[in-house]
């Protein structure tokens, strides 16, 4: 990728499109992997369709399996919610600072506030946000920080992003 090329702005929207991108595709792909090495699983173990539709089957061997997928699942939209949440506190107190005028603490939560958009994972380690974009960001934020106050547009992103949380 060329270095010189535009870096496209980071959104508020954007930002909560991608997490709840990354939610649903964190819970979905659980119940998928489950199904992938259920299939492995009864094929390594020679067991033949007429033996996994027997209802003993059923209740001993699936039935944990489905409870075990669900947990999987929704301890991973769990996961990329907190991550979520993490940004929202950290924009909060970007927000605060500002409006408190201190620039020292401006740019302690602006320092924050861009590790937590660039550290934010799904479940499966994976970027919730893209990281060009997200960088281009939160270095424009503290380089604002750092110049004496956050402009404007910038403040009202980060309020955007603060309102996450609620």
């Amino acid at each position: 990728m060329d270095e010189e090329s535009p870096v496209a702005d980071l959104t508020p929207a954007a930002v909560r499109r991608r997490f709840t991108a990354a939610a649903w595709g964190s819970a979905a792909a659980w119940p998928v992997l489950t199904a992938a090495v259920a299939l492995v699983l009864l094929w390594w173990l020679d067991m033949d369709r007429d033996e996994v539709m027997t209802a003993d089957f059923a209740a001993a061997g699936l039935l944990p399996l489905v409870l075990m997928t669900l947990y999987l699942a929704d301890d991973a939209v769990r996961t990329v919610r907190k991550e979520q949440q993490e940004v929202a506190e950290s924009a909060s107190g970007l927000v605060s600072a500002a409006h408190g005028g201190d620039a020292s603490e401006v740019r302690t939560n602006a320092r924050r506030f861009g590790n937590s958009l660039l550290q934010a994972r799904s479940a499966f380690n994976t970027r919730v946000l893209p990281r060009q974009t997200t960088l281009g960001f939160a270095r424009r934020v503290l380089g604002e920080a750092e110049g004496g106050g956050l402009s404007p547009a910038s403040l009202r992103a980060v309020e955007e992003l603060a309102r996450m949380a609620r």
